[in-house]
């Protein structure tokens, strides 16, 4: 199927007054507010990406696959060779703006929401979503699939991490914590929080939360020893900046952490507070995290490590950074068919296939991921 292209894409770019780095008018940010719902939803896949998307071969072979009016597909390039491969895919490059690792990477993330908002003219529907997707990632499940699953549900999707890593400040005597909630960078949001994300941060509303929460200033080893209710705070804006401006802080949180929090618009709410808790809200990117691996609570992370063969483990990496694969085998990729994720990471760009028929990692991903009949039929064979 035809692809959203990237001309049709920088046209309607080009018809809007913005120079590099400028920020979304509010006027237009809320245009779905006085929208009707006149067309089918459509998913947003808004790429981060350094010098390249690895194996972008798979991810033409995704949107290809997938009726054009349904999704829109867009990049944050950092560096001029990433946005030079992308030109004639179905990914679109954003004009850049300046980042900075774990301390800014949010401006990038709202260039993108932005731009979807802003580029994509016409009638809007409530159930856009608007995912946030690694250069180091690929597709679990074929477009159909994805596009079913984030547009049925009602809410943003935040995978949070266990409370130990969540950053805390003591609010005086007797007044418990502040609490903010840390969770994935690679979220999901509905259209009214893409809207309410971009208007707030173009207000300039949280831009100190690094600074405010005392975030990485403490000594310590390293995360190792973060635990919960400590005052010890690890971690990057992009980690906090959403699910804080949005939900807000939880104030007056007990030191005990025995609490349930609901909150509206979040994809499986309520929210837990409890430092034995483990993953919890809706965890869409496979992202491996060895010190949490065997986290209490339901653990699809786990899981899907458990039904990886001995060739397809991917590298367990270390407190500091995920793991990644670099080789890979056909059952591999079966088992990520199978599990509960959408999106997996951290791939090396064409990683090695060991074992199968012959074939390249990435015509074998395609079949057993992207063309579902091809999927069933590799299956069969591999049992």
């Amino acid at each position: 199927m035809a692809y959203f292209s990237a001309s049709k894409a920088l046209a309607l770019m080009l018809a809007l007054p913005l120079t590099l780095g400028a920020k979304m008018p509010a006027s237009r940010v809320n245009s779905s507010l006085a929208s009707t719902d006149s067309r089918e939803p459509r998913v947003y896949f808004l790429f981060l990406a350094v010098d390249k998307i690895s194996n972008l071969d798979v991810w033409t072979a995704f949107f290809n696959s997938a009726p054009s009016h349904k999704y829109r597909a867009l990049a944050h390039c950092k560096d001029k060779s990433c946005a030079q491969q992308l030109a004639g895919s179905p990914i679109v490059p954003v004009p850049q703006v300046a980042s900075y690792y774990c301390t800014d990477l949010v401006s990038p993330m709202n260039q993108l929401l932005g731009f979807a908002l802003q580029t994509d003219l016409g009638p809007t529907n409530a159930q856009d979503k608007f995912a946030f997707i690694s250069d180091s990632s690929l597709p679990a499940k074929p477009f159909t699939e994805v596009y079913q699953t984030l547009t049925q549900r009602s809410g943003s999707d935040f995978c949070v991490f266990p409370p130990g890593e969540w950053a805390d400040l003591p609010m005086g005597p007797g007044k418990g914590l502040e609490v903010a909630v840390k969770v994935h960078q690679w979220i999901t949001l509905t259209r009214a929080h893409a809207e309410a994300a971009t208007e707030k941060w173009n207000k300039g509303i949280m831009h100190n939360f690094m600074t405010s929460f005392k975030m990485n200033s403490l000594g310590w080893n390293n995360m190792l020893d973060n635990s919960w209710a400590d005052n010890r705070n690890w971690g990057c804006l992009d980690e906090f900046w959403y699910m804080t401006s949005l939900f807000g802080t939880l104030k007056g949180v007990s030191p005990e952490g025995d609490e349930h929090i609901n909150l509206e618009g979040f994809t499986n709410s309520p929210l837990r507070i409890n430092k034995k808790q483990g993953w919890q809200g809706q965890c869409d990117t496979f992202v491996i995290w060895a010190k949490y691996l065997h986290a209490l609570g339901k653990n699809s992370h786990e899981n899907l490590m458990m039904a990886l063969d001995q060739p397809s483990i991917p590298h367990s990496g270390n407190w500091a950074r995920p793991g990644w694969w670099d080789t890979i085998s056909p059952q591999g990729i079966q088992a990520i068919r199978k599990s509960d994720f959408l999106f997996v990471r951290k791939f090396i760009d064409k990683p090695t296939l060991q074992g199968g028929d012959g074939s390249s990692f990435a015509d074998t991903y395609k079949k057993i991921i992207i063309d579902a009949t091809a999927a069933s039929v590799l299956g069969m064979n591999l049992r």
